[in-house]
C-alpha cells in the first residue's frame, strides 16, 4: 500500500494511542523499556481509568499479521506519534516523513539521545533529550514532554471545532438539527418532501462532508424515487454537534467507543 493511496478508517483519532516509530534492534530497547513506558505509565497518573494512554509500535505481536497497514493506520489515527531519532534508521524516517507530510505536528513528538547530530531537514524540529548512560533520568521530562504535546493538540483541535461551527450555513444546520442526534445510520430523504427541503438536505450534506464533519456515501434515486445515503459523524463533527448543544458528552464518548470497537486493528 502506498501512503498516498492510504486511506483510514475513519475520521477519529484515538485519544489513547502513542505510536513508536523506533528501530528494532536490540539495544534500542532500553529506550522503550526504561524511558518510553515509564514515561507513559506517569502522565497516565493524571487521566482517569477510561482515558488511560496506551502504547503501541510496529514491533508489538498485534502488528506483525499485515504489517505496513496497521503502521500507516497509526500514523493517521494515533493521538501522538513519537518518533526515536536515535540511530538514524531509514525506516523510522520514513515512518516520520510520513507522519509530517500528512498529519498535524501538535500530533509529533521526537526524541534522541544527548548530543545528538540533527539532520539538515529536521534543524527547525524540537526534540526531546536523553542521557543514554542514565536513560531513566529523562523520565520525568519525557512524561512533562507529552503532557504538553496533548494540552497543546487539545487546544488546535478546540481552534479547529470554533472555526468549524463558525462556518456552518443553514442548510448544514438543518441536518446538524434533524440527524446529529441518531449517530451513524442509512436514511433515505422521502420523495414527496418538497423539493426545496430535499434541496436544502443534500446541499448541507456536502457541505458537512466538504467540511469533514460527516462521512457519507450517496446512492442514486431508487425505483420508489427516493434518494439513500449512510453516514457517520467524525470525531470533528462530534465535537461540533456537543458545542451546538445537539449531543451530550457521555454521547460523543460512547459514539467513539463504538467506533474503536467496530474498527480497530
Amino acid at each position: 500500500m502506498y501512503p498516498f493511496d492510504f486511506r483510514p478508517k475513519g475520521g477519529f483519532i484515538d485519544a489513547r494511542k502513542i505510536f513508536v516509530a523506533m528501530p528494532f534492534a536490540e539495544k534500542y530497547e532500553l529506550v522503550y523499556k526504561d524511558l518510553i513506558e515509564p514515561a507513559v505509565e506517569k502522565t497516565n497518573h493524571s487521566f482517569g481509568k477510561d482515558d488511560q494512554l496506551c502504547l503501541y509500535r510496529a514491533k508489538d505481536p498485534k502488528y506483525t499479521r499485515t504489517g505496513w497497514i496497521e503502521i500507516l493506520e497509526n500514523l493517521y489515527t494515533a493521538r501522538i506519534v513519537l518518533g526515536v531519532l536515535t540511530g538514524d534508521n531509514p525506516n523510522v524516517f520514513y515512518e516520520l516523513g510520513i507522519a509530517h507530510g500528512t498529519q498535524q505536528i501538535q500530533r509529533q513528538l521526537l526524541i534522541a539521545e544527548k548530543g545528538y547530530k540533527v539532520k539538515f531537514d529536521l534543524k527547525d524540529l524540537i526534540y526531546c533529550e536523553y542521557d543514554p548512560r542514565k536513560i531513566s533520568t529523562g523520565v520525568r521530562k519525557l512524561s512533562e514532554a507529552i503532557m504538553e504535546t496533548l494540552k497543546y493538540y487539545d487546544l488546535i483541535n478546540d481552534r479547529m471545532v470554533s472555526q468549524a461551527e463558525a462556518r456552518i450555513s443553514r442548510h448544514e444546520l438543518r441536518v446538524l438539527a434533524d440527524f446529529g442526534g441518531m449517530g451513524n445510520a442509512h436514511f433515505f430523504i422521502p420523495s414527496d418532501l418538497p423539493e426545496i427541503l430535499r434541496e436544502e438536505y443534500m446541499t448541507g450534506l456536502t457541505h458537512l462532508c466538504h467540511s469533514a464533519l460527516v462521512r457519507a456515501s450517496f446512492k442514486p434515486k431508487d425505483h420508489d424515487g427516493k434518494i439513500k445515503f449512510s453516514y457517520y459523524w467524525t470525531d470533528l463533527g462530534n465535537a461540533v454537534l456537543l458545542k451546538l448543544g445537539i449531543i451530550k458528552e457521555e454521547t460523543l464518548l460512547n459514539r467513539r467507543k463504538i467506533y474503536w470497537k467496530t474498527f480497530s486493528v
